[in-house]
């Protein structure tokens, strides 16, 4: 089991991705998905993608082999390890193959709500 643990860096400013990643903590029985915010600080020395792109789509690190994944590609790796999204993994294979789940990932990460009360460092925080 071990050798299955991944990394998910999500955006805690987003509320879609801190409804996921809720739901991913209650469905990880085995323990086997860590989940970080990228808008923590020291978030670089976490990961080595920019934070435009984390900012972009989610991000995960495969621990066995250190491998990155991103975007709908991430989240087919969560539910090879979640029990309860085992049945959408076809589904989620074949939407990749055919590019029809990259573009409707793409879709919903561009017009999902960053919302970032009370954390922002400047005078002025960038809304999505």
């Amino acid at each position: 089991m071990k050798s299955l643990k991944m990394v998910v860096f999500y955006d805690n400013w987003c509320s879609l991705c801190i409804a996921i990643k809720e739901k991913i903590q209650r469905l990880d029985w085995f323990g086997l998905i860590e989940m970080i915010g990228i808008r923590e600080k020291g978030i670089e020395k976490e990961i080595s993608v920019p934070l435009e792109d984390l900012e972009k789509k989610m991000y995960a690190v495969i621990k066995r082999n250190g491998k990155y994944v991103s975007g709908l590609d991430a989240f087919i790796s969560i539910s090879a390890r979640i029990p309860m999204f085992f049945i959408l993994w076809p589904f989620l294979i074949i939407s990749s193959r055919l590019g029809i789940g990259h573009v409707v990932y793409k879709y919903i990460s561009e017009h999902r709500t960053i919302v970032p009360v009370g954390k922002c460092d400047d005078s002025f925080c960038k809304l999505k």
